[in-house]
């Protein structure tokens, strides 16, 4: 399957899908998927990668390419300042189920991945599923790209239109520290008397 972003750029869906589980970036306000433990390992990934990054004030989705092997590396994914009404969240389509792949990019070359405007929390916060805009509800999906555990891109018309992540509390984590891969499925109450034993 191929897949446009940006317009004019575009990606083949292949059978390699990243390993890395995500983890929520509270500072920029993002989900990362990438395998850099500190900031010099974030530099060297930066030098190493092409494709949508942030830049001065410009905050894009951030998709990050190797330039050896054009493959999918690394990706930080937005999320919105606010979150849609209940009912327009209760829209968001289950099908089609999520195929596993990674992305392979046509050509080397830097583009930018506009982030998502629209927040879908699912009851129970058990899914965040974030839309370039509402009118993605009005049609159903083509497909849905597993790129890593937990986080799937949104097609329409072959072109990328949002992003999904299932079970958000397993992404808490602080800085650079990998996720905990055994976390507890619901965070304690910090009201709860046992919370504080």
């Amino acid at each position: 399957m191929e897949l446009t972003l940006d317009g004019d750029w575009s990606a083949t869906v292949t059978g390699h899908p990243l390993r890395v589980t995500p983890r929520f970036d509270f500072l920029d306000r993002c989900v990362r998927v990438a395998e850099y433990a500190d900031v010099e390992e974030w530099q060297r990934f930066l030098a190493a990668t092409f494709g949508s990054r942030e830049w001065l004030w410009d905050d894009p989705d951030e998709l990050r390419f190797g330039r050896v092997s054009r493959e999918l590396v690394g990706a930080g994914l937005r999320l919105p300042h606010g979150s849609v009404p209940a009912e327009d969240a209760a829209r968001v389509p289950v099908a089609p189920p999520v195929r596993p792949g990674g992305l392979r990019a046509r050509e080397i070359r830097d583009f930018r991945h506009a982030m998502c405007t629209e927040l879908c929390r699912a009851p129970g916060d058990t899914a965040l599923t974030c839309l370039r805009d509402l009118d993605v509800l009005d049609e159903p999906l083509e497909a849905r790209i597993g790129i890593a555990p937990d986080v799937a891109l949104l097609v329409q018309h072959g072109t990328v239109v949002g992003w999904s992540l299932t079970d958000p509390v397993r992404c808490l984590t602080t800085g650079f520290a990998a996720p905990d891969p055994a976390p507890p499925h619901r965070p304690p109450n910090p009201c709860s008397p046992r919370a504080w034993t």
